[in-house]
């Protein structure tokens, strides 16, 4: 495989930013190689502007990667609706369908990012509850962002207390490998 020169992050809010930027220094990508499109102040809603710019972010990762091997990860809450609706929400904001081939990876966590942070830091979490305003959530990150990157290692163990969204998002975040 060819190693990646560049990974786009388009995420909502600086959680979901941490998180993937902790993530992808684990997996071996500097800090000059990360580039994250912040969500412009006053823009409203984190996550109705990644959907609104996730079609020009990935024609922006095809045209680059026609030249230099890229990657664009997506992080994106599906709130209060199943993360299948919201991978169905950026599916529609292609041209061209995503293939496997593509270093083009969605993290989207059932109700918020904060669920996965506490699932990852092993406590029992329901999706269907708020965790958003927890305390101590930033402290959570770092370590929960590794424990990601271990459960996503080849035949790693995952524990029975995962959720379904963060569980399916192993094989997304393994797209990105160098």
């Amino acid at each position: 495989m060819i190693k990646v020169s560049r990974v786009t992050v388009l995420a909502e809010d600086e959680n979901h930013q941490l998180f993937a930027e902790r993530f992808l220094k684990r997996l071996g990508y500097g800090q000059h190689q990360i580039f994250q499109e912040r969500v412009p102040n006053g823009a409203g809603s984190g996550e109705k502007w990644v959907r609104d710019n996730y079609g020009r972010a990935v024609r922006d990762y095809r045209r680059r990667s026609a030249r230099a091997a890229t990657a664009l990860l997506v992080v994106i809450d599906a709130d209060d609706h199943e993360p299948m609706r919201r991978q169905h929400q950026l599916e529609e904001a292609l041209d061209v369908a995503r293939t496997e081939e593509e270093r083009i990876a969605h993290l989207i966590p059932k109700r918020n990012v904060e669920t996965w942070i506490l699932c990852l830091d092993g406590q029992a979490v329901d999706e269907l509850e708020d965790y958003s305003r927890d305390r101590g959530i930033d402290e959570r990150i770092r370590p929960a962002a590794d424990t990601f990157y271990s459960w996503t290692r080849p035949n790693a163990p995952v524990p029975n207390r995962c959720v379904p969204s963060l569980y399916a998002a192993i094989p997304e975040a393994q797209r990105l490998e160098q």
